[in-house]
């Protein structure tokens, strides 16, 4: 009982993450073309058991470091086989860890309070959510750079001696996960801590320049594999990726965005919690502040600020500087703020809640659950066919039926009606908790009300409606169609983007479907020479505008139409046409 009572926090923490993240992650399938492009890696990985550099889609080698693949081909052996729930696991396992691992640190500097508040607001913010739920190796760059950041921490704090073992193991994962960022990050933040608490700088530059080589110890062992392996190309590859990502000069456009594009992804990232901070700005947060003399030195200033609240400070403030530098801008890249933000946004809670601001955490209880009991409402209208089709029209009309349908005629278990019932549930009993006589003053009831309706709320939304809504835009059933029309054929696709294929269809498929013009690289006189070869014969995976595109190109090939799809369901949002085609004259055909 002693032991209950005094990990009982810790314990609601691991029961609530692990009932938001695992039960659901198989329930969609594959629906975007970023999912089954991590995906097939870990499945080139166990196919052709090449795991240093797989190729996939008949000509990609992955364009990240392979530690994340690796975990997803570990399950996958384990369980059977590479599939959805196996491939965003690794992704769930790092959210779990990583909230366990915040709240054990904040609990032990700060409060169980705002550790439990902290914890709830990383599992429920829109972003961190998301990322925890997809096969993409960001939430586990983001697990081990904010795990390296907290060791180095409390590395600093017993002194700063000796080799930081723990921290340098989770950069070195980290770099392995993403690249150079995954130590670069934790010791530039690190470094700023400590030079502001006093250190001499040369000092504490010399002692995280080693530790950053250290870190890399295990990463250059792939490197030097994989640049014996892939030669040049990947080392275009990999400066590309890092270097050129930073510097502005990759060879696309890849997510270039201004200056206040991060401050709108977070604010976006934070829902439905933004609408928390922006209710409070009418109960005048800054009412009552007094700023202190500006006379005084800023070294002392910082000096007297708790060390543990300048290190979330800077972790927050210094990511997010990070991560205003490059071009190239995401919003998952900013995860890293997130565990700190959540940090200073419980403080913020309760600081709300001492002043005798809970009018402002009241409002905000009313209108999450009102969007429960909004979106149950709206459910049980469409089961019974209340919504008529014809409410849409015009370009998306087709596939908004399609989703309409789906939410209408999939039929429930037990388990999905009562995930549909609980918004409901949860609405009415944390609004009469929040405004009763007897209730409304107690914190703990307080904090009930507010993360509860949410946490059902997300998991009705991962448990129901997600899924039913995201797999009319599954891509396996085009991947099912050429399985049973073309058998026994070999698979080719063409896609006139050279940075896109159609992964869904090839995860699916097995990784089967190969490049119609595929790039060979050879040497010719020290440099490298791109030639692109071409099947005989085979069955064509290709859009409407793409083949007008490849049949001008290629004359010497007859295409024969077999068929087109139905629908957008494909990565490309085109209709896909099936050709088989043959060489004209073998004789003049250099072919592969």
């Amino acid at each position: 009982m002693k032991f209950l009572d005094k990990n009982l926090s810790l314990l609601i923490v691991v029961i609530v993450a692990m009932l938001m993240l695992l039960p659901f992650l198989g329930l969609s399938d594959f629906n975007t073309k970023g999912e089954p492009r991590e995906a097939v890696v870990a499945l080139s990985m166990l196919k052709d058991g090449n795991w240093i550099l797989p190729v996939n889609n008949g000509m990609d080698i992955p364009y990240k470091p392979p530690f994340f693949h690796y975990c997803i081909a570990v399950l996958s052996l384990l369980t059977g086989g590479v599939n959805e729930y196996t491939s965003r696991l690794p992704s769930a396992l790092s959210l779990l860890a990583m909230t366990i691992c915040c709240f054990c640190f904040y609990r032990k500097r700060m409060s169980t309070n705002v550790a439990v508040a902290s914890a709830l607001l990383l599992l429920t913010s829109f972003e961190v959510h998301r990322a925890g739920t997809n096969c993409r190796v960001d939430m586990m760059l983001t697990a081990f750079t904010v795990g390296a950041l907290l060791l180095l921490y409390r590395w600093w704090e017993h002194g700063s001696h000796g080799v930081p073992v723990l921290a340098v193991l989770c950069m070195s994962c980290a770099t392995l996960t993403k690249g150079p960022v995954g130590f670069i990050l934790p010791c530039f933040v690190m470094g700023v801590f400590m030079l502001l608490r006093g250190e001499h700088f040369w000092k504490t530059f010399f002692k995280f320049v080693c530790f950053g080589l250290l870190s890399c110890i295990l990463p250059l062992m792939w490197y030097v594999a994989a640049w014996i392996e892939g030669g040049q190309h990947f080392l275009d590859l990999v400066y590309e990726e890092n270097i050129g990502r930073m510097t502005g000069s990759m060879s696309y456009e890849s997510h270039e965005h201004s200056f206040p594009y991060n401050f709108f992804t977070l604010s976006t990232g934070w829902l439905p919690w933004t609408l928390l901070l922006l209710f409070s700005l009418f109960a005048k947060p800054w009412k009552g502040l007094k700023c202190r003399k500006t006379g005084e030195k800023l070294r002392i200033r910082i000096m007297q600020i708790p060390p543990v609240k300048l290190f979330t400070w800077l972790s927050f403030l210094l990511v997010l500087f990070f991560y205003c530098l490059p071009s190239s801008k995401r919003s998952v890249y900013l995860l890293p703020c997130y565990p700190f933000m959540a940090v200073l946004i419980a403080q913020y809670i309760e600081w709300l809640w001492n002043s005798n601001r809970r009018g402002v955490l009241r409002t905000y209880v009313c209108v999450i659950a009102s969007i429960g009991v909004i979106i149950t409402l709206v459910y049980g209208a469409l089961r019974f066919g209340l919504v008529p089709d014809t409410i849409f029209h015009g370009k998306h009309a087709a596939q908004n039926l399609a989703m309409l349908h789906a939410l209408r005629d999939t039929q429930l278990g037990f388990l999905p009606f009562i995930l549909m019932l609980l918004p409901l549930i949860t609405a009415a009993d944390s609004i009469y908790l929040a405004f009763g006589k007897h209730t409304r003053d107690k914190k703990h009831i307080m904090a009930y009300c507010l993360f509860m309706p949410l946490v059902v709320l997300m998991m009705a939304l991962d448990g129901i409606y997600q899924p039913t809504v995201l797999n009319t835009k599954s891509l396996r059933p085009m991947a099912e169609y050429i399985q049973q029309t073309f058998p026994n054929e070999p698979l080719y696709q063409f896609v006139n983007d050279p940075m896109m294929h159609f992964f869904g269809a090839d995860f699916y498929l097995g990784d089967k479907l190969d490049q119609f013009e595929k790039p060979v690289r050879t040497m010719v006189n020290n440099k490298v020479v791109v030639e692109k070869k071409t099947p005989t014969k085979g069955v064509l995976v290709v859009s409407e505008d793409d083949f007008r595109v490849l049949a001008e190109r290629h004359p010497e090939y007859n295409f024969v139409h077999v068929s087109t799809s139905k629908g957008r369901i494909s990565e490309l949002k085109e209709n896909i046409s099936f050709y088989r085609f043959s060489v004209k004259l073998l004789k003049k055909h250099k072919g592969v």
